[in-house]
């Protein structure tokens, strides 16, 4: 199971990983690239950098103010591009450029030159994929946009007026809006909505398909923010509490199954997860544990304790508060900002 090769001190919002190369933004600003999990075998690049990602199996990107650079991690040579990069997919950007604060879909490049851009209104949750761009708005205008990336149409708007209002815990009225764009499968785009609800439309057409609400809860027809989309087993997936819920995508059924391993360990879950076809992976804050969920056997088959060396009693507790899956690792930022990377 995963064992604890390195823990990286000092990394601030951002890190990523590609092959066996990860890159971290300190909390100076500064963009550190390690080849490896030596930390001596590392490269640092001075800014102050706001954002970072995977631009290739061979490159990151980090982004500075409204610009970026591209890094090469054969050559460490850096290109630099005059827009800020938000997303990436494929051959396609999300990008924001410093004119009016606009955001845009630009085609990819390597030589700082944009071949085509395309205006995106001021999105709250942006999903790419490699034939649709979907682009929900803020709560003043409460539509998603559906975008061909063929040539950048308006193919279909999906307004939240017509899904009406839901009453919160405290009997407040809300309008429905989108939290969470899960992604896209078998023609079907999957989205959390505040409510708890999973709305399902049709990525063709932006029509309704169905509303998903969890019918095996005791006392709630809700799912949490953790519930993930898993194409590869064609199911939404969320570890809640001690309860795994499974829907599968093609006949929508509900299955929630209590974890029992769980409730032995006195483990509990309310953060997001990482998965992969053998474990699903999560961050018990509360008793700052981390752990690896068989998904056959259902059995807890893995958990680390994080270290409260040098925290007094007065403060908050180390506990995991950001989780990457990349290859054979497991890259955990805690809230001391330090990063932990665990591997098979």
């Amino acid at each position: 199971m995963l064992k604890d090769v390195i823990s990286i001190e000092g990394v601030g919002h951002s890190f990523d990983a590609v092959n066996d190369a990860f890159a971290v933004i300190t909390t100076e600003g500064n963009c550190t690239i390690y080849n490896s999990v030596d930390e001596k075998n590392c490269t640092n690049i001075d800014g102050v950098f706001t954002g970072l990602g995977v631009y290739s199996e061979r490159e990151f990107y980090i982004s500075e103010g409204f610009t970026s650079k591209i890094i090469d991690l054969n050559s460490l040579e850096i290109t630099g591009a005059s827009f800020k990069i938000d997303v990436i997919q494929g051959d396609r950007i999300i990008s924001s450029e410093k004119e009016e604060r606009k955001r845009y879909l630009i085609s990819r490049l390597k030589n700082g030159s944009i071949e085509w851009k395309i205006p995106l209104k001021r999105g709250k949750h942006i999903y790419l994929d490699q034939k649709i761009l979907v682009n929900s708005q803020y709560l003043d205008d409460g539509k998603i946009n559906g975008y061909d990336l063929s040539d950048g149409s308006l193919i279909w708007v999906f307004d939240f007026v017509a899904l009406g209002t839901w009453q919160d815990y405290d009997d407040r009225e809300k309008q429905t809006q989108v939290n969470k764009i899960l992604g896209i499968y078998d023609d079907k785009i999957y989205l959390y909505l505040n409510s708890g609800k999973i709305l399902i439309l049709d990525i063709k057409s932006g029509e309704k398909i169905a509303i998903l609400k969890n019918d095996k809860h005791s006392k709630f027809d809700t799912f949490g923010n953790s519930i993930e989309l898993d194409i590869k087993n064609r199911k939404l997936i969320q570890l809640a509490n001690q309860d795994l819920i499974e829907v599968d995508l093609e006949s929508l059924e509900v299955n929630q199954t209590a974890i029992e391993d769980m409730k032995s360990f006195g483990l509990e879950n309310f953060s997001l997860i990482v998965f992969d076809s053998d474990f699903i992976f999560f961050t018990d804050k509360n008793h700052q544990t981390l752990g690896a969920l068989n998904r056959v056997t259902y059995k807890i088959d893995w958990t680390h304790k994080l270290s409260q060396q040098g925290i007094s009693e007065s403060e908050q507790p180390r506990y995991g508060r950001d989780l990457k899956l990349k290859g054979d690792r497991l890259y955990v930022l805690d809230n001391k900002n330090t990063l932990h990377i665990f591997e098979n």
